[in-house]
C-alpha cells in the first residue's frame, strides 16, 4: 500500500492494491442493477475494479455508482473512470443525501486511518453527531475509520453486502468493542481474511478484509487466515468456502478468539464460565506504574548516585521488565541487579521545597533544570517538577508487554516499578505465593491470547483494563511450590511449568480432561505463534 502523492499522516490516504480492490469488489458485486458507493475513493482503485466487475454483465450501466472523496485532486482522477464522483467529506454528504433518504446494495472501500487529534474539527463534530444519532459513543481514542464503517453499515439496504480495507484494531482495541457487538447484530455472516505478513508497503498497520451480509442463509462469522497477498490471488474466493463458520455472541469481546476452532472456542468458553475459577479482580487489584516525565534524570545506576553522594534520596524501583527474570524479585536479586551497573535507582527526594533538600539533592536538582528536564510536560504539570506522584507500594508486579506470555512477579523488597509494568495489590487473607505460582497455567495464558493486543511487532500488550478480566484458578494452588516454579522460570522451562501447574489446578482441581488441557494448549500455541510470526515478518 503505497501513500498518495501529496497525502501526509493527517490525511490517512493510501493506494489500495488492485488484487484487494478486485477480489472485494468480485465478491460484494453480484448484479448489474446493484447500487454501489464507495465513500472514500481516492484517485479510484475500487471504482476501476467496479468497471472490471461491471462488464460481465451484459445490461450494466454507468448509473447506480458514487464515489466520494474529499481532496480535489484524487477525486479528479476517479473521475476518469466514468462513475458520478462528489467532491465532499463522507460524513457531510451522509447527512444531507444518505440519512433517512437513500440506502445502498454495496458499499466498499478503504477508509482513511486518522486518529482523533489528528481529525478535522469541523468533519469530526459531524461524524461524532451522526454516530451519536444511531447509538454509538465516540471518544478521544475512535479513529476516523470507525465512523466511517459504521455509517456504511448503516447506509445498507436491507439485503446489502459491504467489503472495506479494516485495520486489524477491529478486533482487539477497546473503543471497537461497541462496533463488534453492531457489526455482529446487524450482519447474517461475517467474513473477516487476515495475513500472516502485512500487506501494504510503508506502513506497520495490520489490517483485515472485512465482508459483511446483511442477508445470507449461512450465520455467524468466519475467519480466513492467509500468508500474504499473493495467497489471495492465488486461492481466490475458493478460501472463503474453506473457513469454519462459528456462532457470534453478540457481544464486546475481542475477536481475536474466532481464530480460535468451534471445539477450542467450545473449551474456552467453558472455563469463562466456570465459577470455580477466580477473577483476578477478586484477588487484588491493579494500576500503572509510576511515570517520571524523564528517566535520564530520576533513573540512575548505583555508580552515579554514590558519586553525586545521593544515597539518602534514592528508592529502588524496576524499570525494565527484563531486570527480573523470575517470578520472586529477592533482595539478592536487586543487589546483583546494583551491581550490574543496571538503573535500578530512583530518585525521591521528598515532597519539600528545593532549600529544604540536602546540599547534593539541591545540586542534582539544579544540574536537571541546566538540562532542561523541567521544561518536560509531566515535570513542568507538577508543583514540584522534581517530585513524581506515587501511590500504594506493589505486592507484586505484572508484565505490561508479554513477548511468549504474561507473568505475576512477587516484590517483597517493596521496590518501585515504572509504567513498563503495572502493579499489583493482594486483597486481605489472599495468599500472594499461591497467586504468583497459579498465575502460569495453561488456561490464563490462553486466556491472556484473547484479552490482550498485539500490533505488528508481535508483543502482546495489556492495560490495566485487561489485566483485570485475567481469570486464574486457585484450586489447589497452596500445593503450588513458588520456589520449583521461579527456578524452573529462570531456566526458562516454561512447558515444565504448565506441566506442574496444569496437573494441579486444571486437572486434580478443575477436573479437565487430557484432551480439553491439549485444547487449551492448541489455544495458547496457535495465538502465540501468531502474534510472533507477524513479528518476524517485519
Amino acid at each position: 500500500m503505497k501513500p498518495i502523492d501529496g497525502y501526509d499522516k493527517l490525511r490517512g490516504g493510501y493506494y489500495t492494491p488492485a488484487s484487494i480492490a478486485d477480489f472485494i469488489v468480485s465478491w460484494a458485486l453480484r448484479d448489474a442493477g446493484d447500487t454501489v458507493l464507495e465513500p472514500s475513493c481516492g484517485d479510484g482503485s475500487f471504482l476501476a475494479s467496479i468497471r472490471r466487475r461491471r462488464s460481465i454483465f451484459p445490461a450494466a450501466s454507468d448509473d447506480g455508482v458514487t464515489g466520494i472523496e474529499l481532496d480535489p485532486a484524487e477525486a479528479d482522477k476517479a473521475n476518469s473512470h466514468g462513475y458520478a464522483i462528489v467532491n465532499s467529506d463522507f460524513f457531510t454528504y451522509y447527512r444531507e443525501n444518505i440519512e433517512e433518504k437513500t440506502s445502498y446494495d454495496v458499499i466498499v472501500g478503504n477508509p482513511p486511518f486518522i486518529r482523533y487529534q489528528n481529525f478535522d474539527d469541523q468533519y469530526r463534530t459531524i461524524a461524532f453527531d451522526l454516530m451519536r444519532k444511531h447509538g454509538f459513543h465516540p471518544n478521544k481514542l475512535t479513529n476516523i475509520w470507525l465512523p466511517f464503517l459504521l455509517l456504511s453499515c448503516e447506509a445498507l439496504s436491507s439485503h446489502g453486502r459491504i467489503g472495506m480495507v479494516i485495520p486489524a484494531e477491529l478486533f482487539q482495541v477497546n473503543y471497537a468493542a461497541e462496533a463488534r457487538n453492531y457489526l455482529s447484530s446487524h450482519f447474517d455472516l461475517l467474513t473477516i481474511i487476515t495475513f500472516k505478513r502485512l500487506v501494504f508497503d510503508d506502513i506497520q498497520q495490520e489490517v483485515v478484509l472485512l465482508l459483511g451480509e446483511k442477508t445470507s442463509d449461512h450465520k455467524g462469522i468466519r475467519v480466513v487466515e492467509l500468508d500474504d497477498l499473493d495467497e489471495l490471488i492465488r486461492q481466490g474466493p475458493e478460501c472463503l468456502n474453506r473457513a469454519e463458520a462459528k456462532a457470534l455472541d453478540h457481544s464486546r469481546d475481542k475477536w481475536v478468539k474466532y481464530y480460535l476452532t468451534n471445539e477450542e472456542l467450545q473449551v474456552l468458553r467453558m472455563l469463562n464460565y466456570d465459577r470455580r475459577i477466580s477473577n483476578a479482580i477478586d484477588l487484588y487489584e491493579i494500576n500503572v506504574g509510576l511515570v517520571s516525565g524523564e528517566n535520564d534524570f530520576f533513573l540512575s545506576d548505583w555508580n552515579n548516585v554514590v558519586s553525586r553522594g545521593l544515597q539518602a534520596e534514592m528508592m529502588p524501583i524496576i524499570s525494565r521488565a527484563e531486570q527480573v527474570k523470575g517470578i520472586y524479585l529477592s533482595a539478592e536479586e536487586y543487589q546483583m541487579l546494583r551491581d550490574a551497573g543496571k538503573r535500578v535507582s530512583i530518585f525521591m527526594p521528598g515532597d519539600l521545597p528545593k532549600e529544604q533538600l540536602s546540599k547534593n539533592a539541591q545540586s542534582y536538582i539544579s544540574w536537571g533544570e541546566q538540562q532542561g528536564f523541567n521544561k518536560n510536560y509531566k515535570c513542568r504539570i507538577r508543583k514540584r517538577w522534581y517530585v513524581i506522584p506515587t501511590s500504594w507500594t506493589a505486592d507484586a508486579f505484572l508484565i505490561r508487554q508479554a513477548n511468549l506470555y504474561p507473568k505475576m512477579i512477587l516484590n517483597p523488597v517493596g521496590a518501585l516499578v515504572t509504567d513498563t509494568l503495572h502493579k499489583v495489590r493482594f486483597h486481605k487473607g489472599i495468599d500472594r505465593n499461591a497467586v504468583a505460582a497459579a498465575f502460569l497455567n495453561t488456561y490464563t495464558l490462553a486466556l491472556s491470547e484473547t484479552l490482550g493486543r498485539s500490533y505488528g511487532g508481535g508483543v502482546l500488550t495489556f492495560e490495566p483494563g485487561e489485566m483485570r478480566q485475567m481469570r486464574i484458578p486457585m484450586i489447589g494452588s497452596e500445593r503450588l511450590d513458588i520456589q520449583k516454579i521461579d527456578s524452573l522460570q529462570r531456566a526458562g522451562r516454561y512447558e515444565e511449568i504448565l506441566s506442574y501447574t496444569d496437573a494441579v489446578l486444571l486437572v486434580d482441581g478443575l477436573g479437565l480432561s487430557s484432551h480439553e488441557v491439549a485444547v487449551l494448549h492448541s489455544i495458547w500455541n496457535k495465538m502465540r505463534d501468531r502474534r510472533l510470526a507477524r513479528k518476524q515478518s517485519i
